[in-house]
């Protein structure tokens, strides 16, 4: 209450000297004209704003500086030792004696209150340890060393207190830390924040409940704040939770049925390509309504590419007789899926793609699947440039030039499409 008490003294103090200072004005220039007594007061208010703002860019200037100070002491002191700890060469249940020892601390000051002298030290650290803690990830699992060093510093309770109390950014970068920190206290001080004003705030705490709690928890994406707020950020958050819950053999939930259940197509083809990341062939069967239903081309182009890197062979016929109904790049999605799944029983939809379709880039790709299409492909391959019109010779041409196209693999298709349009004969 004091500090609430000292604002609001300053915000009046300035008020008054702000509402003198008009009033003075306008007495002072009381005899000229109107337009002197406004040019007046617009100079007097421009000259207090450009001074205020050189004070903030002052100050911010001198914040940062004293920031980088704080980091840099820090790195310098203890930057070495938190490497090694955090490394895969260290012993991951290092204990406190032995950290201790690596951080040259003597166990006597080992109070957090002593290591760590103010909030910007404390937050220095809190960065440098998630930092080096995120660079050995990868290799790093379970470290129990991570857990010593927060209690070393005090680094939980002091997150934990700017999740609750601080401003909205510092609360999104506490909650990061805390959830890379896998704090047990984390899903507690996630749900204070579920019905924060910021929806940015409001989407770290949800998948942090998600990635902590169980299953329950994502009946988030049936909420009406997913819906009315998806966002690209969700797929990075969704795909980030999601891996920590399968690092700790914790039940990844059937992606497939979120993809059914939204109604943003957007939504719908992240949860699709999850199903990809996380090898969800047993859930497949469940998209077939979405692929059946005139759904967007994007969606359709995703679900094609789950099937066929999944090799669910049981979609193989539904893409097959829906080839030659969609657009351009959906087609070749479709093409794509089906070549990987390479059964035997496409190749003359991959022919009827080939000469049903106008545009240069489809019948392209048709080829390269055609090609890549096993010895039968091969040979139907050899046919059709046996029995190709003078227009249609282009496209073997190009094929077979010192691009070597014929031994790109398909997920390479982007990079020559995007550089050559959909105009091959220039280059072929």
């Amino acid at each position: 209450m004091d500090s609430i008490n000292e604002l609001s003294y300053w915000y009046n103090l300035l008020l008054t000297y702000f509402v003198i200072g008009i009033t003075w004005l306008f007495e002072h220039f009381r005899d000229f004209a109107w337009i002197v007594r406004v040019a007046a007061i617009s100079l007097t208010v421009s000259a207090i704003l450009i001074i205020i703002s050189i004070f903030r860019i002052i100050s911010n200037s001198i914040r940062r500086n004293k920031w980088r100070k704080t980091e840099k002491k820090l790195s310098d002191r203890y930057g070495e030792a938190l490497d090694y700890i955090l490394s895969p060469e260290s012993d991951n249940n290092m204990g406190r004696d032995r950290i201790l020892e690596v951080l040259d601390i003597d166990p006597n000051q080992a109070d957090p209150r002593k290591l760590l002298k103010d909030k910007r030290e404390k937050m220095c650290m809190a960065r440098l340890i998630y930092r080096t803690r995120i660079s050995e990830e990868a290799q790093v699992k379970d470290s129990r060393n991570v857990q010593v060093l927060l209690r070393i510093f005090g680094i939980a309770d002091f997150l934990e207190e700017m999740v609750l109390k601080d401003k909205q950014h510092r609360k999104v970068e506490a909650l990061l830390m805390l959830r890379a920190f896998k704090v047990p206290t984390n899903q507690w001080i996630a749900n204070q924040l579920i019905n924060a004003k910021r929806h940015r705030v409001t989407r770290m705490a949800m998948y942090s409940s998600i990635m902590t709690n169980s299953n329950t928890d994502l009946q988030y994406f049936e909420s009406e704040f997913f819906a009315n707020h998806f966002c690209m950020y969700d797929e990075i958050q969704l795909g980030f939770v999601l891996q920590r819950r399968l690092s700790a053999r914790r039940k990844i939930p059937n992606l497939a049925h979120w993809a059914t259940i939204q109604n943003d197509p957007a939504a719908q083809a992240m949860f699709v390509r999850m199903m990809r990341q996380f090898n969800q062939k047993e859930y497949c069967f469940e998209l077939e309504d979405l692929f059946n239903h005139s759904s967007p081309g994007e969606l359709i182009e995703e679900i094609a590419r789950t099937w066929g890197y999944l090799g669910y062979t049981e979609g193989e016929q539904l893409m097959s007789e829906m080839l030659l109904t969609q657009a351009d790049d959906t087609k070749v999605a479709i093409m794509h899926a089906l070549t990987r799944l390479n059964t035997g029983n496409s190749l003359e939809a991959l022919v009827d793609g080939y000469k049903n379709s106008g545009s240069q880039h489809v019948k392209f790709e048709a080829l390269r699947c055609i090609y890549l299409y096993g010895e039968k492909g091969r040979e139907k391959f050899e046919q059709l440039r046996a029995t190709a019109t003078d227009r249609d010779s282009f496209y073997f041409n190009f094929f077979e030039n010192e691009l070597t196209l014929k031994e790109i693999p398909l997920e390479k298709t982007a990079r020559y499409h995007s550089r050559y349009g959909d105009n091959l004969f220039s280059v072929a």
